[in-house]
């Protein structure tokens, strides 16, 4: 069996990309579009509108496609939220956090800096002393599920403070899309920014903005423009008009459209949280029996990614290889916590009896490499 093959096996238990089921991959064999045909026009304008309404903002929202992983939507979002002269204020309790503070010095955008210890979610006090100190600052960006560590964000709280001010609120959501509490309509964010895989089950490659329509969409048309492919106000432009400037993922697009169906045949968003909260409990219940200790305490945990200390005397490596011979692939560390932690996610397509299964496979990987160290 050739390697390719052997994958079709593997759960994928990696914050990204995550698995999709097959008529999801299927929908991207519906055929070549040209971008510029009335066909993908209609695709353009169902999949605009079924964002917003699958993620319960329809009515405050538009959507802004764009061909890219999340990051790109990252990006886009930073340098559409800020005008001249003025600041970004960044919460940082991670390396997504970091992430976006450093695309807006990449662009040359001053940037304010509310840190936050990795495992604790940021205090919403901080960025409204902030705001009260400094008028200077035009936007506040936030992550909403760090995927470093498992750990989510008072994004409703924070929003309810941004509101009082001429700021607008930007939110990375990419992790917590569909996944998590509160839903983005609590948030009152007015930069949004998605993905079509992780939480919606589609396929990498299209992202997406949901800009507000009471900030939102006025700000991106008032910044300077800093980049030709990520300029959001041009996107706006083009896709209200029914076009798009670039070429599309035009087969992603196909399979975006196919995982929002399924999503909402499914029973939306209130079901989308409540299969992510019980796979959750399943497999937190297997690590607490191994005596795998979980990095974030109860009350700040996303329902997606649990960061693990590493057993005693085990080495990522080695763990993610044995684990990956019993048919599962698990996640690093990232930066400072790639020498002690693993993470483990749970999104996109995976079949329950395989999480309930994943005890036992973590249970045999480390008897197995603890008697080889002891040989």
């Amino acid at each position: 069996m050739s390697d390719l093959a052997a994958t079709s096996d593997l759960v994928l238990l990696n914050p990204g990309p995550a698995g999709t089921s097959p008529a999801v991959r299927e929908a991207m064999l519906r055929g070549d579009l040209c971008h510029r045909e009335p066909e993908f026009a209609a695709l353009l304008a169902r999949l605009r509108a079924s964002v917003a309404r699958c993620l319960g903002v329809a009515d405050t929202h538009e959507t802004v496609l764009i061909t890219g992983s999340g990051t790109a939507a990252m990006e886009t979002a930073v340098i559409g939220s800020v005008r001249a002269g003025r600041r970004l204020l960044v919460v940082n309790n991670g390396v997504y956090g970091a992430r976006l503070l450093s695309m807006a010095e990449a662009h040359g955008i001053e940037t304010v800096v509310v840190d936050a210890p990795w495992a604790s979610p940021v205090d919403p006090g901080a960025i409204a002393d902030r705001l009260r100190s400094d008028d200077r600052i035009d936007a506040v960006a936030c992550v909403h599920h760090e995927t470093t560590t498992g750990l989510l964000n008072p994004i409703a709280e924070i929003g309810a403070i941004v509101r009082e001010h001429e700021a607008v609120f930007l939110v990375d959501a990419i992790s917590s899309t569909a996944i998590e509490s509160p839903d983005l309509a609590e948030a009152h964010a007015d930069v949004i920014c998605g993905t079509a895989n992780k939480g919606l089950h589609g396929i990498p490659g299209v992202s997406f903005l949901l800009l507000s329509t009471a900030k939102g969409t006025d700000r991106v048309a008032a910044v300077p423009r800093r980049s030709v492919y990520l300029d959001p106000a041009a996107q706006l432009r083009a896709q209200r008009a029914g076009d798009i400037p670039f070429t599309p993922a035009v087969q992603t697009c196909y399979a975006l459209d196919e995982a929002i169906t399924e999503y909402e045949a499914a029973g939306g968003y209130e079901a989308r949280v409540r299969l992510y909260r019980e796979r959750a409990a399943v497999v937190r219940a297997g690590f607490a029996r191994l005596g795998l200790p979980v990095l974030i305490a109860e009350p700040h945990r996303a329902n997606s990614v649990t960061a693990l200390g590493l057993p005693h005397g085990i080495a990522y490596p080695a763990l993610h290889d044995e684990l990956k011979r019993r048919g599962y692939v698990i996640y690093a560390g990232q930066g400072r916590l790639s020498e002690t932690h693993f993470r483990i996610a749970t999104m996109g397509e995976i079949p329950m009896p395989r999480l309930v299964e994943l005890e036992g496979a973590l249970e045999e990987s480390i008897r197995h490499l603890t008697k080889a160290q002891g040989a």
